[in-house]
């Protein structure tokens, strides 16, 4: 028996003190992942304002702090859309980044269900352990948190 999912998700959330060198870390390590890992051209673009908690998106509006980005992955020779969210943060002395890769709940026309997947396309979310602490390296810590619709078949 083969364990299927809907729209499973990976969320990173990970901080690292603004004195922490190198202090351009969380965000370099999320163009780093979104670009070779998924092939997003686009970066994530910081802006640094004054303030206590401060959105850093340099694009940012009142309504959307986050950068939104897609891509395709590859699971049984059959190509799946992967959607992102990266959102970064400052809060008094420390960089916040919150970086949620997943399969869409919905197909790009916005009607239909996406088609569940094997367990194994959790594997797609973090290639090479991509989002482990030895790879982020970010000097507080991070949580890594994995969420599915499990459905039996």
């Amino acid at each position: 028996m083969t364990s299927k999912v809907y729209a499973p998700n990976v969320h990173l959330f990970a901080f690292h003190l603004k004195t922490s060198q190198p202090t351009t870390l969380l965000w370099d390590k999320c163009n780093e992942i979104i670009s070779q890992k998924f092939g997003v051209t686009k970066q994530l673009e910081i802006e640094e304002e004054s303030g206590y908690r401060v959105d850093l998106l340099k694009d940012k509006t009142t309504d959307d702090v986050a950068f939104h980005f897609g891509s395709n992955v590859t699971l049984d020779n059959t190509s799946l859309a992967v959607t992102g969210v990266a959102t970064p943060l400052r809060i008094q002395d420390t960089y916040g980044l919150a970086l949620n890769l997943r399969r869409p709940e919905l197909e790009q026309n916005q009607t239909q269900r996406t088609q569940p997947v094997s367990s194994s396309f959790l594997e797609q979310l973090n290639p090479a352990g991509c989002l482990m602490p030895e790879e982020i390296g970010s000097s507080i810590g991070q949580t890594l948190v994995l969420t599915v619709w499990y459905l039996i078949d």
